[in-house]
């Protein structure tokens, strides 16, 4: 083996494992440094999703207070409808807002929907004659056959309600609300994928209401979904049943302003790829960057030595022919280095004579 190859050799192994340490301290550095981008990033996003949607339903909840402390139990119930049917808007938020007095019986209502029944035993109005209430979703029971129902699916219902009090202070009746479950859905829905994220709800026992992505009985027992059970709020990363690993946050409550507390928490799940898909892509940029530099770089390493050792590559062809006693032309003085010039100048004296070389 030659001394230019030798050298170009240990060079490229040198050059070759640095690159290969700092490319692996790279990796992790990068790696960890996508770990805290995504785990913030699912942060971040989902309690901007856990506030729009809990300020959505606090401007609901809001005409339902504000109108609960306006009215009184014996207006004019012709008065009552129409403010009712002003507060329902068109947009399918709240299919029904009604007053009952304190004994259950309906006296006003939107569309004079449910006005004479007797809704006593209904949660929402046992709930509203303590105070502002606000209930988790449910299928619709007296209103089922009333509204109908184009969808296909059953209507299902949150609800909201606030007692009306007496000038004396006493509770003379109950303001009811249900909004749509299909305009939360859609609301949550479209905000989730903005964020690009998928979203779940939780209510208190555990049973997961609202989800934007597909859910198996497998999903309930992850441990995410366990500590929202629990009310717990967190970031978590695990394998889900689809097989793929997610980070995933807990806003373990919805509140906003005067809202009253459903008992829901929101479980926000984001796609890894959404930070190590644009983490591979760099890494494989990077790796194809770094091959053609250290290509670039042994070339140019080799280039530069074969420039410098060529001289002494000639003046070593030249001390063999006069070993062997063959003729030598010419011999250039070198200059650039002074190793080279002694051995070009030793070959000269060698090629010159013992006896020329003396009288110099």
């Amino acid at each position: 083996m030659s001394l230019k190859s030798l050298i170009v050799l240990i060079v490229a192994l040198v050059l070759g494992t640095a690159m290969l340490v700092l490319g692996v301290f790279f990796q992790r550095g990068l790696q960890d440094y996508g770990t805290a981008t995504a785990v913030r990033a699912v942060e971040v996003r989902a309690q901007a999703l856990g506030t729009f949607l809990s300020r959505a339903l606090y401007e609901e909840w809001r005409d339902v207070e504000l109108t609960a402390g306006q009215i009184a139990i014996n207006e004019d119930p012709e008065a009552l409808q129409v403010r009712f049917d002003a507060l329902a808007d068109d947009e399918g938020k709240v299919s029904w807002i009604g007053v009952a007095r304190a004994d259950g019986t309906v006296v006003s209502a939107r569309d004079g929907l449910l006005v004479g029944q007797n809704v006593a035993q209904r949660p929402w109005f046992q709930a509203g004659l303590q105070g502002p209430f606000a209930g988790d979703v449910h299928e619709a029971v007296l209103l089922a056959q009333l509204l109908g129902n184009d969808g296909g699916e059953p209507l299902r219902f949150v609800d909201f309600s606030a007692p009306i009090l007496g000038p004396g202070g006493q509770v003379t009746g109950v303001l009811g609300a249900h909004v749509d479950w299909r305009w939360v859905r859609s609301l949550v829905t479209e905000a989730a994928a903005e964020l690009e994220l998928d979203a779940f709800i939780v209510n208190s026992a555990g049973t997961i209401i609202l989800a934007t992505d597909s859910i198996s009985d497998a999903t309930g027992q992850l441990s995410v979904f366990r500590a929202a059970t629990l009310g717990v709020d967190g970031t978590y990363s695990e394998t889900w049943p689809d097989g793929q690993s997610y980070f995933s946050r807990i806003v373990p409550q919805f509140g906003y302003e005067t809202l009253p507390d459903f008992g829901w928490r929101l479980v926000a799940r984001i796609d890894p790829d959404f930070v190590f898909g644009a983490q591979r892509q760099f890494m494989s940029t990077m790796a194809l960057g770094a091959v053609l530099a250290y290509l670039m770089a042994i070339l140019a390493f080799a280039l530069v030595l074969i420039s410098l050792l060529r001289p002494l590559g000639t003046l070593a062809d030249m001390l063999l022919k006069l070993a062997k006693g063959e003729p030598v032309g010419y011999v250039r003085e070198h200059t650039r280095f002074r190793e080279v010039n002694t051995l070009s100048e030793a070959v000269v004296r060698l090629q010159s004579g013992p006896g020329e070389g003396a009288s110099r």
